[in-house]
């Protein structure tokens, strides 16, 4: 998706970072909430991307949140 922003905007972004008129920003959220779903797993950044957001002088930011129910067992451990 944001590498087809194509290269002119990578480089009017990189433009505007080196100015101090804008910061750019690549963030990231994921949410898992079946630990047991590989697809909810992992984060692929692709050379592509990664070529992209260089010229764009873009930082990046990953949050992730992984919701998950302890079992009975871990609460009895606790006095």
């Amino acid at each position: 998706m944001v590498v087809g922003w194509g290269p002119d905007l990578a480089d009017a972004l990189g433009r505007l970072a080196d100015s101090g008129e804008a910061v750019v920003s690549l963030e990231i959220v994921q949410e898992i909430r079946d630990l047991d779903d590989p697809r909810q797993k992992g984060i692929l950044l692709g050379a592509d991307l990664l070529a992209w957001m260089s010229k764009a002088k873009a930082s990046l930011d990953i949050d992730q949140y992984i919701y998950h129910e302890c079992g009975d067992d871990q609460d009895d451990a606790i006095p």
